[in-house]
């Protein structure tokens, strides 16, 4: 009996998959067992090794995969960045199939992303705390209406992002390899290249994280960030290259508001901790009960795809890129 295997309660999904009404798709398929511990890696690897199939809330170290070699078939990853939670070539080299969810989040993180840079503009976490020391002399914030906006990246969720922009009153322009000009016409957009990207007053971030996009925002780019400018990071933290953000802020005269970091968590000694102006968040993007829910419900229609054999969602680790059964080929931007 194929048995599918849920390896940590981690992240409040788990629960998910054992209630319903999951659990009632899932049980016809095979024996599922559901964990509600956050277990060690020991634990983690047994786990992995007695399973046919796995739900994946949590990073999969690479013996776990190696534990399952010639069990384990599917790995269902609960998100849409599998490549930062287990490693997809050992996996393609190992015979094991790896799918993610897609499209789940789109709202929950446009709606931090706004949160971010609202928070930003008008230094909300400073607010806070000189609210409650006492401090009531208040200070000047910026006015997003009629401000230029960049949207890096015009995937589901950019393009969400971009709406929101636009109804504030903001210029938006778009970079993206391959951008949709009707969606670009419905945000009363404008497209750019890259670096015209980085001259705008606000910058967002929403590219996938692949190969070609690691590291993309270089010391250079951040360079031409015009002073008073805000960047707004809620895609990935790796990204931009290592350190150059931190020391395009050492400058003192633009803002970041970072939801994504690299590596997570941050050393305690790490610049961007104290950096003044700076608003950080604990990857809270897709957070909410209604992108969670879709979350696992897009893991379980994996799940039942695989195991009926029309796969859905695949992720392949050649070369470097993602590639999806269906929706036609996923989009690795460069």
């Amino acid at each position: 009996m194929t048995r599918i295997v849920c390896l940590s309660g981690d992240g409040g999904i788990a629960s998910l998959f054992a209630g319903q009404p999951l659990h009632a798709r899932l049980a016809p398929l095979g024996e599922v067992v559901v964990a509600t511990d956050v277990p060690d890696e020991v634990t983690l690897v047994r786990r992995a090794a007695e399973a046919d199939v796995v739900l994946l809330t949590t990073h999969l170290p690479d013996a776990a995969l190696r534990a399952g070699a010639g069990r384990l078939r599917l790995v269902a990853f609960c998100g849409t960045g599998a490549s930062s939670y287990v490693s997809l070539p050992l996996a393609r080299e190992l015979g094991v199939t790896v799918t993610n969810v897609v499209r789940h989040g789109d709202r929950a993180v446009a709606e931090l992303t706004l949160g971010l840079l609202l928070a930003a503009a008008r230094e909300l976490p400073a607010a806070d705390r000189a609210v409650r020391a006492g401090d009531w002399t208040g200070w000047l914030g910026r006015e997003l209406y009629g401000a230029s906006a960049a949207v890096v990246g015009f995937g589901g969720i950019g393009r969400t992002v971009a709406g929101m922009l636009d109804v504030l009153g903001m210029r938006v322009r778009v970079w993206d390899r391959a951008i949709d000009l009707v969606a670009l016409a419905a945000v009363h957009g404008t497209a750019c290249t890259l670096p015209e990207a980085f001259t705008a007053d606000v910058v967002t971030l929403h590219l996938p994280l692949c190969a070609q996009t690691t590291g993309l925002i270089t010391p250079e780019l951040l360079a031409l960030l015009p002073a008073g400018s805000i960047l707004v990071n809620s895609a990935r933290g790796e990204l931009l290259a290592p350190g150059a953000l931190a020391a395009r802020l050492g400058r003192g005269d633009v803002r970041a508001a970072l939801d994504v970091l690299h590596p997570e968590p941050l050393s305690a000694d790490d610049p961007l901790l104290t950096v003044p102006g700076t608003v950080l968040s604990p990857h809270l993007g897709f957070r909410t009960p209604q992108a969670l829910a879709r979350m696992a419900e897009g893991a379980v229609e994996a799940v039942e795809a695989f195991l009926a054999g029309r796969p859905v969602n695949g992720v392949d680790a050649g070369p470097g890129l993602a590639r999806r059964w269906r929706r036609g080929a996923a989009r690795c931007l460069v």
